[in-house]
Order: C-alpha cells, then sequence, then structure tokens
C-alpha cells in the first residue's frame, strides 16, 4: 500500500516505469487519494458539512445531519467554540409471512467536531432546532468593547 500516492504529482517514478498508466488506475478505482491530516474517518454519512454565517445580532451555524433524531445531538459551548456530537443509531427488523427467516438490520455512524466562531459569541444564550435534516444553532453576539491590546517592553539584563 505504501507504493500508492496520496497526491497526484507523487507517483513513484520506478511504478510508472513497471506499469505504465498506473496512477490513472488508481484514480480510477479509488478516486482522489487522502491528503495527509485530513482523517480517515470524514467520509462518513455526516462528513463535515456544516457552515458558519455571522450575522450584526447573532451567528449561525448549520450541520447536515440527514436521518437523525433530537436525541441523537450533544451541543456544547465552550467559550467561543462550538463542540458538536453525534450519534445515530437505527435498527430495522421484518419478519416475512410463510417465509423461514427474519432479516434485520442495524446501522451506526458518529461524528464528532470543535467549530470556532469568528467573533466573540454568548454561549449561554444559544439555541438550536432541527428541521429538514439540518441542525440550526443560533448563538447571539457578545457586542461588549473589545479589550484594547496593551504594548509591553522588554528589558534586557548585562
Amino acid at each position: 500500500m505504501n507504493l500508492l500516492a496520496k497526491r497526484e504529482h507523487e507517483v513513484p517514478a520506478a511504478l510508472e516505469k513497471v506499469f505504465p498508466g498506473v496512477d490513472e488506475l488508481v484514480r480510477t478505482m479509488f478516486g482522489r487519494m487522502i491528503e495527509p491530516g485530513t482523517g480517515l474517518l470524514r467520509s462518513s454519512v455526516f462528513d463535515s458539512r456544516w457552515e458558519t454565517e455571522v450575522h450584526d445580532e447573532d451567528v449561525t451555524v448549520k450541520i447536515s445531519c440527514p436521518g437523525c433524531k433530537n436525541s441523537d445531538f450533544d451541543l456544547q459551548i465552550v467559550g467561543d467554540i462550538l463542540n458538536f456530537k453525534v450519534r445515530h443509531c437505527e435498527e430495522v427488523e421484518s419478519e416475512r409471512k410463510n417465509k423461514h427467516y427474519v432479516f434485520r438490520e442495524r446501522s451506526c455512524a458518529e461524528y464528532e467536531d470543535s467549530i470556532k466562531m469568528p467573533v466573540p459569541v454568548k454561549g449561554a444564550e444559544a439555541k438550536a432546532k432541527y428541521t429538514d435534516g439540518v441542525v440550526t444553532v443560533t448563538i447571539p453576539r457578545d457586542m461588549q468593547a473589545p479589550i484594547p491590546a496593551k504594548s509591553i517592553k522588554v528589558h534586557c539584563d548585562k
């Protein structure tokens, strides 16, 4: 597996000489290779699909989570970071009449992410709702005057 390139421009020359067109074959079979540091588990149902909108009075975060229930979510705001967790488990069971088998299907998916707010927010006043597969979190902005920066002079001991 270490012969496969993680980026399009990193196909080993020796591998290309022995197997001409291997780069195209790998891209055809597996699609775009995963970039280092992006995480292997990001291809779940949820797949980090969120967007942040900053308004005059509040910040709105929309997170796509199709097929979930209200009880599947765990949201926390710590300072200016929104911690988002969702765990969705579903079980389908079907028993056919006049047949000698039972069909049972279980699926489970988990997703967790931390989203840094682009502006100061009042986390204690946040509200969330889940409609049509999208969680919408509305957090009021903290409109207090920003603390002015203070310059500090460094002195050297000689």
